[in-house]
């Protein structure tokens, strides 16, 4: 069992751009977020030797609501943390409200286990299962939970089909050609 991190706690105002909810994350409980993400945990980006974390995964817990999340930077060196429908109503707050924030550094791993049948997939299609390999973790996740949303048999046979089209694609096309694609 993993060592539990320390609290930090805040009172915040709930803030609404578009449909969006979040609250700013006080600067002094930012840095030191930060600060343990260096001191043991991956996504940072070295910057002189140092790790410096863009994104901050963490537990979230609004009015006694919890939830796992991630602080967004929102420029100028501060950070955000965005609050989805599912915590906002359990935590009974909304654009406005003052809510009591705590937050915790979430060293659990976010990765999704990839599917027998599309683990199979892949390994027949080995550019194809490099590509799916190399996309970035948030991507891999949604990739996989489209892929299991096929509940049939026929539908599974189909996405895999796709899924080794649309990978095999990107490996040919490369990121560079589909951003001169959509120019």
């Amino acid at each position: 069992m993993t060592a539990r991190s320390k609290p930090y706690r805040f009172m915040a105002t709930v803030y609404k751009i578009w449909m969006m909810r979040h609250v700013d994350v006080p600067d002094e409980i930012a840095r030191e977020l930060q600060k343990q993400m260096a001191r043991g945990g991956p996504g940072g980006k070295t910057r002189g030797g140092a790790v410096k974390p863009k994104y901050i995964p963490v537990v979230a817990t609004v009015n006694r609501a919890s939830a796992r999340t991630t602080l967004v930077p929102a420029g100028g060196g501060r950070f955000r943390m965005q609050i989805n429908t599912a915590l906002r109503k359990a935590a009974h707050a909304d654009a406005g409200d003052v809510v009591s924030v705590e937050l915790r550094i979430d060293r659990a791993s976010r990765d999704l286990p990839v599917p027998s049948d599309l683990r199979e997939g892949l390994k027949q299609h080995p550019k194809a299962q490099k590509t799916f390999e190399a996309l970035a973790p948030g991507h891999r996740r949604q990739f996989i939970q489209w892929f299991d949303l096929a509940k049939s048999e026929a539908a599974r046979e189909r996405r895999l089909n796709r899924a080794i089209d649309v990978l095999l694609e990107r490996a040919m096309l490369g990121t560079n050609a589909r951003r001169r694609r959509r120019d």
